[in-house]
């Protein structure tokens, strides 16, 4: 899995699903995420896909991922950006 744990992967995608800032990109929608000395950041695709782990930044420089969350885990960080970015 990329030099990512799984106990990691399972964190990050949990953590994901419930952040409330997200940002609207070019890519779909980001979220970054303070985890073990690292900024993670999460993305959901424009259009249709599952959400992914797109990189990691800390003190030794940025590292770029595509490591897909499962299904379920997906269905929650969709909901997450969702609510977050809505209009009220």
């Amino acid at each position: 899995m990329d030099n990512v744990p799984e106990t990691t992967l399972t964190a990050l995608f949990a953590s994901a699903a419930e952040a409330t800032s997200w940002q609207r990109t070019n890519l779909g929608f980001s979220t970054e995420i303070w985890h073990a000395g690292y900024v993670w950041t999460v993305r959901v695709p424009q259009g249709s896909g599952a959400a992914y782990l797109a990189g990691r930044g800390g003190y030794g420089g940025d590292e770029s991922f595509y490591i897909e969350a499962t299904a379920t885990e997906t269905i929650g960080i969709v909901e997450a950006a969702m609510a977050a970015t809505r209009i009220r």
